[in-house]
């Protein structure tokens, strides 16, 4: 189910607009303006594509999402994937009702709590992100003796009664993550990543004449993050310094002696990959 939240917020949701009205086909790791070469697929978003597999799929698994939030079995309810939501089911034929109130994915605290459930013990199990370290869980705003270890689902087990709540709480420091060096088109890349959201750096976030290519981001970069509502419908971004160098021109070159290149610090911003592409043209 973490590769299943991987795959919602960063790929799924990357596929439509914040409105909801355009869509995008491709998902590429990197965009450069202008491309040498034309792409089948438009590398903007669109109104309508001549295409009835991917985008009525994906309108589909935003559909479905209800149904991949929670799983039961005779006295179990699996906490899959995390938002604000309400729960009614049922438990061995016994009705069971609970409320999930959040922010996530743009905050780690979640807190649940059940509005009706049987008498009889049954257990929570919450899921534990992998990248999730130092997971809390509280009930009844006590901490719970609980092992909460990251790619796991943490069992909270006992007899409930209706207004108990269960408090889970997720660290999100942001990440550098980096990929297999068998993956070669990813070698000496780095991808940034707070909670389950992957960001990206795109040029309108950038200085006047700073293109994407020349930013590098140091292994020791220090981010801070905040929510803005008044961009792309409201989204966590992270700033940091990053390293800029200057741009040389390769017109006419295929290549050329290394040379040192000096750099200048510069303030970033990034945003949700999942945001890109709808602010008009942009390099990513």
């Amino acid at each position: 189910s973490g590769v299943v939240e991987m795959a919602l917020y960063n790929r799924v949701r990357r596929g439509v607009s914040p409105d909801g009205d355009d869509y995008c086909y491709v998902n590429p790791l990197r965009q450069v303006e202008p491309l040498p070469t034309e792409l089948r697929w438009p590398r903007t978003r669109v109104p309508y594509l001549v295409s009835y597999c991917c985008p009525p799929n994906v309108l589909r698994i935003i559909a479905e999402l209800g149904g991949y939030a929670y799983s039961t079995s005779s006295d179990t309810v699996w906490v899959n994937l995390y938002g604000g939501n309400t729960l009614e089911t049922t438990l061995d034929g016994k009705p069971l009702k609970l409320t999930q109130a959040t922010a996530y994915p743009w905050d780690g605290d979640v807190r649940l709590t059940l509005d009706e459930c049987p008498a009889e013990e049954f257990a929570l199990k919450l899921r534990i992100p992998g990248w999730a370290e130092s997971a809390a869980i509280r009930i009844n705003g006590q901490p719970a003796k609980v092992a909460a270890q990251p790619g796991t689902y943490a069992e909270v087990r006992r007899h409930w009664k209706p207004g108990d709540t269960v408090e889970l709480s997720l660290p999100m420091p942001v990440r550098l993550i980096e990929a297999n060096p068998l993956v070669e088109e990813t070698r000496n890349q780095v991808a940034v990543q707070r909670g389950p959201i992957v960001y990206c750096l795109e040029s309108p976030d950038l200085p006047e004449g700073v293109r994407v290519e020349d930013v590098a981001i140091p292994a020791d970069a220090q981010f801070s993050s905040h929510f803005n509502a008044e961009l792309l419908n409201g989204v966590t971004v992270l700033e940091t310094e990053a390293l800029v160098k200057t741009s040389e021109d390769w017109t006419g070159k295929l290549y050329r002696p290394l040379k040192h290149t000096a750099k200048k610090e510069t303030r970033i911003r990034l945003v949700p990959y999942f945001a890109w592409s709808n602010r008009g043209p942009s390099e990513m």
